[in-house]
């Protein structure tokens, strides 16, 4: 079976007898959560510097051990 959208003029199949068509809102909202998420840019004053300790740790999994990157950053003064 074929349901035409009367406003869009678009066809979609017809997967059950429950079935709608999705609403501009779900759809927009679908193309939001498929997107990665918003990156901001934090500059502090001068003074201020982004220290990072990075190191390997194995991680205890039911499929085996697995050596996984790890690291932790905090802000420092020069």
């Amino acid at each position: 079976m074929l349901a035409v959208s009367a406003g869009l003029g678009v066809a979609h199949a017809q997967a059950g007898p429950g079935y709608t068509v999705p609403s501009a809102e779900e759809r927009a909202q679908a193309r939001r959560a498929a997107r990665g998420p918003t990156r901001i840019q934090v500059t502090p004053n001068r003074q201020l510097y982004r220290e990072c300790v990075d190191w390997l740790a194995i991680e205890r999994r039911p499929s085996g051990d697995v050596i996984t990157p790890q690291m932790r950053c905090r802000w420092a003064y020069r």
